[in-house]
């Protein structure tokens, strides 16, 4: 089943639900940068956040530099955001809650 592309409206409303993800309206993406204690620990996040959108398939784009990882969704079919980039940025930002609260230095503004 094909995942519709949300409108404004909807987008705005689901990213004001989200915590700290920032909205990108000129590429249509929604994005989150987090800066991990090490090396290991930025890697071990990848392998879960994979796993999750595994699950969910529905694959982001992650940028990795060396502690900091950013995460960008946005649905490829649509060209656009869906339910299911909400969706997917929830469940990481609870994998990053439960498994790497500890571990997060910060969370900042998208990579340039």
């Amino acid at each position: 089943m094909r995942a519709e592309k949300l409108n404004a409206a909807q987008i705005q409303e689901a990213v004001a639900k989200l915590d700290a993800w920032t909205l990108d309206t000129d590429t249509n993406t929604i994005e989150k940068t987090w800066t991990f204690d090490s090396f290991p620990t930025a890697m071990a996040f990848f392998a879960q956040a994979g796993a999750l959108a595994e699950r969910l398939d529905h694959h982001p784009e992650f940028l990795s530099t060396y502690t900091r990882m950013r995460v960008r969704l946005w649905t490829h079919d649509v060209n656009g955001l869906t339910h299911l980039d909400f969706e997917l940025a929830t469940a990481i930002d609870h994998l990053v809650a439960t498994e790497f609260s500890q571990r997060v230095r910060s969370t900042e503004p998208p990579c340039a």
